[in-house]
């Protein structure tokens, strides 16, 4: 028996490079898992899809809607409500200046730090960052407080 003769053993034929798994990084062509040409999605042509209306749905129908009232009724007021318990920032602006960093990194005790305020001028009342009146402050049971003395939302 010859070489010729003796039957090929798995010696890396080119069979046996076929059925290999492919390396990694390498892309595969869609064509030769499905068999044939890459398929799109089918779609129906745009001259195929009915836009008409029915005849009837030409006219609108009225919709009947209830009254509303004249201002924070009844209803208002009860939904009002569910909002009174909410908390809010409120914050008296003394005064305010602008620094440099390098004067803020030099704040001890004894600094003192001039306002755009003089002494006897209202202070700013801020609900939530948003300026609502003006102040004057005032001592109560010795703490500070704050009397309005005029109402920002007036001057809209």
């Amino acid at each position: 028996m010859t070489d010729a003769d003796t039957p090929a053993a798995d010696t890396g034929a080119p069979e046996a490079a076929a059925a290999a798994p492919e390396p990694a990084g390498l892309a595969i062509d869609p064509a030769a898992i499905t068999g044939g040409e890459p398929q799109e999605p089918h779609e129906p042509p745009l001259s195929s899809i009915d836009v008409s209306m029915p005849e009837d749905a030409a006219t609108a129908a009225p919709v009947a809607l209830p009254e509303l009232g004249g201002g924070p009724g009844i209803g208002g007021a009860r939904h009002l409500n569910l909002l009174l318990d909410v908390g809010v920032e409120v914050a008296a602006v003394v005064g305010t200046r602008e620094l440099k960093l390098e004067q803020v990194m030099s704040i001890q005790p004894g600094t003192i730090i001039d306002l755009d305020k003089h002494a006897g001028q209202p202070i700013e009342l801020y609900v939530n960052g948003k300026p609502i009146a003006l102040a004057e402050i005032v001592v109560v049971d010795g703490r500070l407080g704050a009397r309005v003395v005029e109402s920002l939302q007036a001057r809209k």
